[in-house]
């Protein structure tokens, strides 16, 4: 049985997703674009992007690589509480 999401895993996800969009916006893709450029469906890029999917780790080296990204910043989150 799956773990429940804790609010501190909920937010830690939101944080991620933004900090994804923001990389992804910066570099002028679309979703659909870097899904392709991941090797991802673009519904899981939205996914990711809504906290709504905690990415494989497969799947964020793929993402880093993508935008051509060292993984570390990925996970430069904002405003997170420990």
């Amino acid at each position: 049985m799956p773990n429940p999401l804790t609010p501190r895993l909920a937010e830690l996800r939101r944080q991620f997703g933004t900090r994804l969009r923001e990389l992804r916006e910066r570099r002028g893709l679309t979703q659909e674009q870097l899904g392709e450029l991941a090797g991802v469906d673009r519904k899981t890029i939205n996914r990711i992007e809504n906290g709504m999917y905690s990415p494989h780790l497969d799947n964020v080296f793929q993402i880093a690589d993508a935008l051509r990204l060292p993984v570390r910043d990925l996970f430069e989150l904002h405003g997170t509480s420990k």
